[in-house]
């Protein structure tokens, strides 16, 4: 008896991990925006590389307030901010964006370097 509860832990232990390795742990893995209804209010979050070549947008005290971003179809949207971006976005290749579409802009409400 003793030994089918220590096999039955164990597998419930290691089911549990791949799930959550595969499902829920984050990933730097690039998004698509096919996902976000157009026109929508809810923020979704998504994973999407930064597109340095088309630069960033600042404001008068040069936070960056704005630049341009690609999913993994290679769909470029520009992501219009409501807080300044983090500093280190510059040298950022892949980030992570809370927000909604209007249009072909992402108004995000959050920013955050994943890679």
């Amino acid at each position: 008896m003793k030994t089918s509860k220590i096999i039955a832990t164990t597998f419930f232990v290691i089911l549990f991990a791949v799930m959550y390795f595969n499902y829920f742990a984050p990933s730097d893995k690039v998004g698509s925006f096919s996902k976000f209804s157009p026109g929508s209010e809810i923020n979704q979050v998504i994973n999407v590389e930064v597109v340095k070549a088309k630069g960033f947008e600042r404001d008068g005290i040069g936070n960056i307030i704005s630049f341009y971003v690609k999913d993994k179809d290679d769909i470029e949207v520009q992501v219009s901010l409501h807080e300044p971006a983090p500093a280190d976005i510059i040298n950022a290749e892949v980030i992570e964006v809370l927000g909604h579409m209007h249009g072909n802009t992402l108004t995000a409400s959050r920013v955050t370097v994943l890679k």
